[in-house]
């Protein structure tokens, strides 16, 4: 029968295993809790990230909905943009194409562009902050 030799196992490289204190007066304890809940990241890593590693954007639970919309946006206009030109190519086979059709596919697109952009631009800063 194997013995149970018990006790804590070893600790491994990259474990917390220090802690650091500090005092907060009352309202900043409770700015501290509404930041914990707003960003939806525990204390020791929202301290960690924000004053040892100088990070001040967060990929937080807004962050993750905001373009779970804006990707939902982009799908909807690209589903518009594929309708028009189909559209645009049925009318084109049998007669002349409406100037309304491609002003309004126009637009589309420049909407599509203007959102995936910024979809872009958002996904470049949470690349740079999970990198570090």
């Amino acid at each position: 029968m194997a013995r149970n030799k018990g006790g804590r196992p070893p600790k491994h490289e990259g474990q917390k295993i220090k802690q650091a204190h500090l005092r907060l007066t009352e309202d900043q304890h409770k700015k501290l809790i509404e930041l914990e809940k707003q960003i939806g990241v525990n204390r020791t890593d929202l301290f960690v990230k924000r004053v040892l590693e100088n990070q001040d954007y967060i990929v937080t639970q807004d962050v993750i909905r905001q373009l779970a919309k804006v990707g939902a946006e982009i799908g909807k206009i690209g589903s518009n943009i594929n309708q028009l030109a189909k559209h645009a190519n049925t009318v084109i086979k049998n007669q002349d194409l409406p100037p309304q059709v491609v002003s309004q596919y126009n637009s589309l697109l420049d909407l599509h562009s203007i959102q995936e952009a910024e979809l872009y631009k958002v996904l470049r800063q949470m690349y740079r902050v999970m990198k570090k």
